[in-house]
């Protein structure tokens, strides 16, 4: 789903551009380029959209638009959105959503609405992040709940397992200071992906030095509790109500998510 925030339906594709950027922007997302090509609107022959450099919060994620008195569709022979990266939680993603022969249709109105695609002959969804990302977004979770009560975090060392073709493991071993000593936990858990590409968390423990897990748990338990069994999309911007299949999440070493869409391979 792509937000779109116009005046009036767009008419032309340099409307739909317009149309296009407005809604990103409404979102506080700044597109470093839209640009599109091909036959005469609403036919497209691309659609390419550029969101390197956007950052990405729970607050300005586009939710879906339904109704309204939209009924334009729009094809497009070559579509593609990325953001190399894109930034969710200051975490750096390389994300790219891509396919062919799309068909979408603008839902609710030009005032508030969306570009959703409803099929597409092929498409692929890729995201990507490294394993040192990763442990500097670790490193500021902890660091800010530890804070609190008077723990001074120095370092997180993170260790991934591949789980089968959707789940990792994970173990993040993390040096804290307390008082005036310097002690070691383990934050483990295991991710799972599911038909939507949703990440959940689950099997949230501690380990490690017996006094600091005590002190660490006080606070860090009831954030599992928060944690455990939630579902956290992955896709900002996901393929409107087409099906993923091929879901796959490998360490290679660094996490990486796949899947494809609409009616064949990519």
């Amino acid at each position: 789903m792509l937000p779109l925030v116009a005046d009036s339906l767009p008419a032309s594709t340099d409307e739909l551009i317009a149309a296009l950027r407005r809604g990103f922007e409404a979102h506080g997302l700044t597109p470093r380029e839209i640009t599109s090509q091909g036959a005469e609107f609403p036919q497209l022959t691309s659609l390419s959209i550029d969101l390197t450099g956007s950052e990405v919060t729970k607050e300005n994620l586009p939710s879906a638009v339904e109704g309204g008195g939209g009924t334009q569709s729009v094809g497009v022979a070559d579509f593609q959105l990325f953001g190399e990266p894109i930034y969710f939680m200051k975490t750096p993603l390389q994300v790219r959503i891509a396919a062919e022969k799309v068909q979408m249709v603008i839902a609710g109105t030009p005032q508030e609405g969306s570009l959703k695609l409803e099929s597409a002959a092929a498409g692929k969804v890729s995201v990507a992040t490294t394993k040192a990302a990763l442990e500097t977004l670790l490193l500021s979770v902890v660091s800010e709940a530890a804070s609190k009560q008077g723990v001074t975090v120095k370092e997180t060392k993170l260790t991934l397992k591949q789980e089968g073709p959707r789940a990792v493991t994970f173990r993040a071993e993390v040096t804290a200071k307390v008082f005036i000593m310097n002690a070691t936990l383990a934050l483990t858990g295991r991710l799972d992906v599911d038909d939507a590409f949703n990440a959940r968390l689950s099997s949230l423990g501690l380990d490690g030095d017996p006094m600091v897990t005590g002190l660490a748990g006080s606070f860090l338990r009831p954030r599992f509790q928060q944690l455990e069994g939630r579902d956290f999309p992955l896709l900002a911007f996901s393929p409107g109500g087409l099906k993923l299949r091929n879901i796959e999440v490998s360490v290679t070493p660094e996490l990486e998510l796949h899947a494809q869409f609409g009616g064949g391979e990519v």
